[in-house]
């Protein structure tokens, strides 16, 4: 019976063990639920608080140049303006058309276009340093000229015609009414004149 006692003993602290395992993995198992979340929650803000690092400019990144209206429309008149950024260190500006001729060279950030007949073109423009070397080019302007039809230039030649037949009759009706307010001053002033003579007589 002493053995016997002693043999259901170590059985139920045996068993004691194993249910008690499964409640301290469940235990452990919720306090990290419980934990977990605040402190992923911690975690990712933290992430969120700490600044981004901004990487510095690279030095041998050429400086930008761009146009201010790289896309300039279609275009009546065959003339525009193309206007570009200033770069830092340039001392002069070349730009180019589509067929790599040099249309304009100089000091300033504009350069006038004009007497261009139908058609698209592109330009770019080069920043030149005091070397004579090429600090940046731009990306291309596009331009596209389509001058008036027929029909549309008659009809504003004859309201044109029109303003300045209107403005040459104003004038020539202005200078004719001034004569012929000179005249009638000129009758009224003579009349006292012979109205003395005849006294006179």
């Amino acid at each position: 019976m002493g053995m016997l006692g002693q043999m259901n003993t170590r059985r139920n602290r045996r068993g004691a063990r194993a249910l008690g395992c499964p409640m301290l993995a469940g235990m452990a198992a919720a306090a990290l639920l419980l934990l977990g979340s605040p402190l992923a929650t911690w975690c990712s803000v933290a992430m969120a608080a700490e600044p981004e690092s901004e990487l510095p400019p690279d030095p041998e990144s050429p400086p930008a140049l761009a146009f201010v209206e790289p896309q300039l429309g279609v275009l009546r008149e065959g003339y525009f303006t193309l206007e570009w950024s200033a770069v830092d260190g340039a001392v002069s500006y070349r730009v180019r058309d589509r067929a790599d001729e040099i249309v304009y060279q100089g000091v300033a950030t504009k350069s006038f276009q004009s007497g261009l007949s139908d058609g698209v073109y592109r330009y770019r423009v080069e920043a030149i340093g005091d070397d004579g070397q090429v600090l940046a080019t731009s990306e291309p302007a596009v331009a596209t000229v389509k001058h008036w039809g027929l029909f549309p230039s008659l009809g504003l030649f004859a309201i044109g015609a029109v303003v300045v037949s209107g403005i040459v009759f104003v004038i020539l009706r202005g200078r004719w009414i001034e004569k012929q307010i000179a005249g009638v001053d000129a009758g009224v002033s003579s009349i006292p004149t012979s109205i003395e003579s005849g006294d006179q007589s």
